[in-house]
C-alpha cells in the first residue's frame, strides 16, 4: 500500500494544460491540412480536364479521318455537354450543322453509353461517350463542358462534384476559351467557384 501511495499521477491542472496545447495545435494544423487537400483536389481536377481535352481532340481527329468529323473552319463551333452518372456518359452537342455528313448522318444531338457498349453501332455522340468512358474508367460521376472549333477542343472545364452544369462558371466567350476577367473564383488561387465547387480547366485558368 505504501508503494502505491508513493506513485504520483497527473494533476487536473496538468491535464488541462495538455488539452489546451492540443487544442492550439489543432487550430493551427487543421486549416493548413485542409488547404493542402483543397489544392490537391484542384490540381487533380486540372489534370483530368487536360487529359479529357486531349482525349476529345484525339476522338475528333479520328472522326475526321473516317468522314464524320467537323468542318475545319474557324466558324465551325460547337459546345458540348458531358454528364457522367453512375458510369454512364451522356454527350450532348449544341449544333449538328458544323459536322461532316460524307457517308452517314451520325451527329444526332445526344447519346448515352458506357465502357461496355460497342461503339461501332452507335451515333457520333454515343461513340464519343464510349470513347471517353473507356479513357476514364475511374470516373463514375461528374460533368464537363467543352468547345469544339474546327474539330479541335479549344477549352474545357470539368468537375467531379456534380453531374450538371456549374451555374457560376463563366461561359465560353471566344473561340479560344474564356476571358480571364470573367472568372471570379471563390479563393485567391483559382479552381474553386464562388459557390464552393471544385472545377478543373484546360487551359488552366488561375486568377
Amino acid at each position: 500500500m505504501l508503494k502505491l501511495k508513493k506513485k504520483k499521477g497527473f494533476t487536473l491542472v496538468e491535464i488541462i494544460v495538455v488539452i489546451a496545447i492540443i487544442g492550439v495545435l489543432a487550430a493551427i494544423l487543421i486549416p493548413t491540412m485542409l488547404g493542402y487537400a483543397t489544392r490537391a483536389h484542384v490540381a487533380n481536377s486540372n489534370s483530368t480536364a487536360g487529359k479529357m481535352r486531349d482525349s476529345v481532340t484525339y476522338f475528333m481527329t479520328q472522326a475526321g479521318s473516317e468522314g464524320y468529323g467537323m468542318f475545319r473552319t474557324h466558324d465551325a463551333i460547337c459546345d458540348v455537354d458531358v454528364e457522367i452518372i453512375n458510369g454512364n456518359w451522356t454527350v450532348k452537342t449544341s449544333t449538328q450543322d458544323v459536322f461532316l455528313k460524307q457517308y452517314a448522318t451520325l451527329w444526332t444531338g445526344s447519346g448515352t453509353c458506357n465502357r461496355d457498349t460497342d461503339p461501332d453501332i452507335l451515333n457520333a455522340e454515343e461513340r464519343m461517350a464510349s470513347h471517353l468512358a473507356n479513357a476514364f474508367v475511374e470516373l463514375e460521376n461528374g460533368y464537363c463542358r467543352f468547345r469544339l472549333v474546327g474539330g479541335m477542343c479549344y477549352a474545357l472545364y470539368f468537375t467531379d462534384e456534380q453531374t450538371t452544369a456549374v451555374d457560376d462558371m463563366p461561359p465560353f466567350n471566344s473561340t479560344t476559351g474564356w476571358d480571364v476577367d470573367d472568372f471570379h473564383w471563390g479563393n485567391d488561387e483559382g479552381g474553386i467557384t464562388v459557390n464552393g465547387v471544385t472545377v478543373g480547366t484546360s487551359p488552366v485558368i488561375i486568377v
